[in-house]
């Protein structure tokens, strides 16, 4: 692996988490009130969003920029696993994040004009595509990934291990669907496997860099 490719590998992971981790305090700038969950009455989504729309915006398009970050870093490091279904689901990932954000936007910039009940589907899509269906998919790749690159030598045990627990997680996340309390699962997961990119990304540019030497 060239030193670029490393370097858009640990870029992308760090924008991935660093994005993501932004969004509520960058969103939270422009909120008045707290923000609707995806399960309460339309008219309370539609109250929100009408007068929070700069809230609901600047929370799209960071999560957007940060599904990106992990678009740059997938693109680097999958290929190296041999497994190209791997990729497949990656970018089934990205995609699901980004219907999310792009569902936010449309919601936000259109609130005055959209039914209650409208938005409330609306709402609601956009969390499972963002949230159980990317998430889910995230894992696998936490997971995979890791399976591959410790067979392999690109990293140690200890990365593997780490991307088995938070890919794990971030797959038991599909339980939400049946079972609210399992939501747990969506930020556990989410974040326990944006961490596993960059640390991921950090090891292969020391060990390839190690033997190449």
């Amino acid at each position: 692996m060239s030193r670029s490719a490393h370097n858009r590998a640990i870029a992308g992971a760090a924008v991935f988490l660093v994005a993501y981790l932004a969004v509520s305090p960058v969103a939270g700038m422009f909120a008045t009130g707290d923000i609707p969950l995806p399960t309460d009455p339309g008219e309370q989504i539609k109250a929100f969003l009408v007068a929070n729309p700069l809230a609901a915006i600047s929370g799209a398009i960071l999560q957007a920029v940060s599904v990106i970050g992990f678009a740059v870093f997938a693109r680097v490091v999958v290929p190296m696993t041999g497994n190209r279904a791997l990729g497949v689901v990656a970018g089934i990932s990205v995609a699901a994040m980004l219907v999310s954000s792009v569902i936010t936007l449309v919601s936000a910039v259109f609130a005055a004009d959209l039914s209650a009940d409208t938005l409330a589907t609306l709402r609601l899509t956009g969390f499972y595509a963002g949230g159980v269906v990317n998430v889910t998919t995230l894992g696998f790749v936490a997971f995979a990934a890791s399976r591959q690159l410790v067979r392999i030598g690109a990293v140690g045990r200890g990365t593997a291990i780490l991307g088995y627990v938070v890919g794990t997680l971030s797959m038991l996340s599909v339980i939400s669907l049946a079972v609210y309390y399992a939501n747990l699962f969506l930020p556990l997961g989410r974040v326990g496997s944006m961490v596993w990119t960059l640390v991921a990304a950090i090891v292969l540019m020391r060990r390839t860099g190690r033997s190449a030497k």
